[in-house]
């Protein structure tokens, strides 16, 4: 953390009454059954969870201090309103402090393969202890607030993911985070759910650029429809927007800038070379061999209509020559897509289903969709619920097949691949 962990700091930061000595803590946790001796417990609560009740869970699993609504006698603890506004007054203390470059990125597809894009080559070219980034998915309130508590005055640059299903989340986390440099990857079909269209994308998307740092860049794959209110929203900020679906030049761009704000050379060649290696995220279409040799391709992280349109042309592209041993083209003679159902689709979610359906189905040779409510015939579409699908594809994992996985988080669809390897 970036002040002194003690429990007058703690209190003062965020907010809050102290029943207990000035006494120092280890760290803040969140959950009780990770407590060791000297943390913090914060009990955080949700829609469906109050973790007050683990409270003498945490001390007797040698809590230092508990941050808690309630009072409570005998024990040491810091009386708050409210343990979430604690946790983001903390947060906002730890950016407050922070001397290092904060990057936002938002957008409805790419956010953590940007990320760890961007990662990867500030790693390599300073230290891996001067480049922090969130962990995987952390894009939500919670989860970007546990992000900002672990930087750490050796931190140069730290990465983040923004993420949003309702209207006004984006403005909520941004106005946490106040980013030096914000990065919108795309516009697209996601969330639809909570905002209703395309528009609604834009705008909530668009709030990053609001809060980004005065003098700060903003940079974006922005449809043309949306530029002017990609301007508006980052008035008084450097802009840089593409607006040609244009990943690999975004991260480019974005190479470039941090570059600047580090003062670090830029050395264009060196980029593109960087770029035109296969960088590894978990979940984003990576290749794994089954038990069987059949070859899977484990795109599971989450989908949307757009991210499974870009994931078909990939692979309609995909050279299989690079990853057959045998280089012969038909070593994978049948391809196979196991597809989850995509959620928070809003009304439009049956004909967004049925067109990646009809469009998967023109592309393999088999589609084994999982958990879908359409109502939809092909001679190579199969339905089935996610509870059956593991017996039904053991018919499939030859040596000479590929499988496709895609699906939103719901599905699980990296349990399945799991199972298979």
């Amino acid at each position: 953390m970036l002040f002194n962990k003690n429990i007058e700091n703690l209190a003062a930061f965020g907010g809050g009454k102290i029943y207990c000595q000035n006494i120092d803590f280890k760290k803040i946790v969140f959950n009780s059954k990770d407590i060791k001796r000297g943390d913090v417990f914060l009990p955080l609560k949700g829609q469906n969870h109050d973790a007050h009740k683990f409270i003498s869970e945490a001390y007797d699993l040698g809590a230092a201090c508990v941050i808690s609504e309630k009072k409570i006698d005998d024990k040491n603890h810091i009386l708050v309103k409210n343990t979430n506004a604690f946790l983001e007054n903390i947060a906002k203390k730890q950016r407050e402090l922070f001397e290092g470059l904060v990057i936002g990125i938002t957008g409805s597809n790419g956010k953590t393969t940007t990320k760890e894009t961007l990662t990867k080559y500030f790693r390599d070219k300073l230290k891996q202890d001067d480049v922090y980034k969130s962990y995987g998915n952390f894009n939500n309130f919670f989860g970007l607030c546990f992000s900002l508590l672990e930087l750490n005055p050796h931190h140069k640059v730290g990465f983040f993911e923004i993420g949003t299903s309702n209207p006004g989340e984006i403005s909520n986390l941004a106005n946490i985070l106040k980013m030096n440099l914000s990065i919108i990857t795309n516009i697209g079909n996601a969330h639809l759910e909570g905002l209703k269209n395309i528009d609604g994308v834009a705008n909530e998307k668009s709030d990053i650029f609001v809060f980004t740092k005065e003098g700060g860049y903003c940079l974006g794959d922005i449809p043309n429809e949306y530029l002017n209110l990609a301007r508006d929203k980052s008035s008084g900020k450097k802009r840089i927007f593409i607006s040609e679906n244009n990943p690999r030049e975004l991260m480019k761009t974005a190479i470039m800038k941090i570059n600047d704000l580090l003062k670090l050379e830029y050395l264009p060649n060196e980029v593109d070379s960087f770029l035109g290696k296969k960088i590894n995220v978990p979940g984003r279409f990576e290749i794994k061999k089954s038990k069987s040799r059949a070859l899977i391709i484990d795109d599971s992280y989450n989908a949307n209509p757009d991210s499974f349109s870009y994931a078909f042309k990939k692979i309609k592209n995909l050279d299989l020559t690079k990853i057959s041993s045998s280089k012969k083209d038909s070593k994978y003679q049948k391809k196979i897509c196991v597809m989850g159902k995509m959620g928070e689709l809003g009304e439009k979610s049956e004909d967004m289903h049925k067109y990646i359906l009809k469009e998967a189905s023109s592309i393999f040779d088999v589609v084994l969709a999982i958990d879908f409510k359409v109502n939809l015939k092909a001679s190579n579409i199969f339905f089935y619920k996610r509870e059956k699908i593991d017996s039904y594809l053991k018919e499939y994992l030859d040596e000479d097949v590929l499988i496709f996985f895609k699906g939103s988080r719901s599905v699980k669809m990296e349990n399945i691949i799991k199972n298979l390897t």
